[in-house]
């Protein structure tokens, strides 16, 4: 709580960006800021280290894309916002584009991090568990943002909202049923299941 306090003190201090948009944030940056420090090379080296390889792995394509629909997704809502509850664009496929994008993001770098740390001399001061596990606390916290986020949207939009939320997804495209929390759980247990799987291919899926 005293760290959320300090966050808030800082944002506020941003007009820019505002509150929610600095608690949005928060996890991501707390994230990259862990993980970046871990690693024995510069963020720049490190990066063109990892995408300069001929093959085309998972993970860069989810590092990529992720980034991508973070960034369209922000945009769009920026421009969209002022006329209600954003419901077009990529809020037709799930209702926080913005979380898939980061959690996708991030699930490409928490893989090659982890490969890294398991399969070179690289070493730095998280060990592969606590790598992977700080990615289940990011993942968590945004689904936990995204539920609170709808509980705002709920009170401010009605019956608008609840027609939106009965239609489209909560975070996983196609993962659609008629119980919101077992979309909730289902949010946390795909991405989960396919950092383990990326995990335990140790590096080697490529296409």
């Amino acid at each position: 709580m005293k760290v959320a306090g300090y966050l808030i003190l800082l944002v506020q201090s941003l007009p820019s960006l505002g509150v929610w948009s600095g608690l949005m944030t928060a996890p991501l940056i707390s994230y990259l800021i862990v993980m970046f420090s871990s690693l024995p090379a510069s963020l720049p080296s490190a990066l063109y280290e990892f995408f300069q390889g001929s093959y085309l792995h998972l993970e860069k394509i989810l590092i990529v894309v992720g980034f991508l629909i973070a960034v369209y997704s922000t945009v769009y809502l920026g421009i969209k916002r002022k006329e209600g509850l954003v419901t077009s664009g990529p809020y037709r496929l799930v209702r926080h584009p913005q979380y898939l994008g980061i959690v996708l993001l991030t699930l490409g770098f928490t893989s090659w991090s982890y490969w890294i740390l398991t399969h070179t001399f690289g070493i730095g001061f998280l060990s592969p568990s606590m790598t992977r596990d700080i990615w289940f606390v990011e993942l968590l916290s945004y689904i936990l943002l995204a539920y609170v986020e709808e509980l705002y949207l709920a009170k401010k939009y009605g019956e608008s909202f609840r027609k939106y939320e009965n239609q489209v997804p909560f975070l996983m495209p196609f993962v659609k049923s008629n119980r919101k929390h077992l979309d909730i759980l289902l949010s946390i247990l795909i991405p989960a299941i396919l950092l383990l799987f990326l995990i335990s291919m140790g590096g080697n899926f490529q296409i």
